[in-house]
């Protein structure tokens, strides 16, 4: 595939993406993605007999939240490289710069680094404060801005 075609899948980092098709994918993989959430599976534990069954519906769960969290990745990357395309180069360095800063390190800080900062809990703190109040809201919120950019 052309990195300049426009594809509408869900886990895919090549191509484009228009903004209907954004707005949509967005939508769908919030909805799972929040409607994931408040499924516990560890309330079922008086009906379910076996707890390696258990164990295995919470991995299931947790997987699937990280998998569409990889898609939602996916699908604003392809945003970006949409209304970058025909622009400078340096433009599409600042904009593959802030899709790292803001989207790429705090995933892997939330679900990697941070089990490794357990033994310095100060820094493990200050690092969570700041990706939970300060990064992941103005994710959010370019996230949104994004579906409003027009491109080329």
């Amino acid at each position: 595939m052309n990195n300049r075609e426009s594809n509408n899948d869900f886990f895919s980092y090549q191509g484009t993406i228009n903004r209907k098709d954004y707005i949509i994918n967005m939508l769908i993989l919030s909805a799972i993605f929040i409607g994931l959430h408040f499924i516990h599976f560890e309330n079922f534990a008086d009906f379910i007999n076996y707890k390696f069954l258990l164990q295995v519906l919470i991995f299931m769960k947790n997987l699937l939240e990280f998998v569409i969290l990889f898609s939602a990745l996916s699908v604003i990357y392809r945003r970006i490289a949409d209304f970058s395309l025909y622009k400078s180069y340096k433009f599409n360095l600042i904009m593959k710069r802030i899709f790292v800063l803001l989207y790429v390190l705090p995933v892997l800080y939330l679900f990697c680094i941070r089990y490794f900062l357990d033994i310095m809990p100060f820094l493990a703190n200050i690092l969570d404060t700041l990706v939970i109040f300060v990064i992941i809201p103005i994710a959010f919120i370019t996230s949104i801005i994004f579906s409003f950019i027009k491109s080329n």
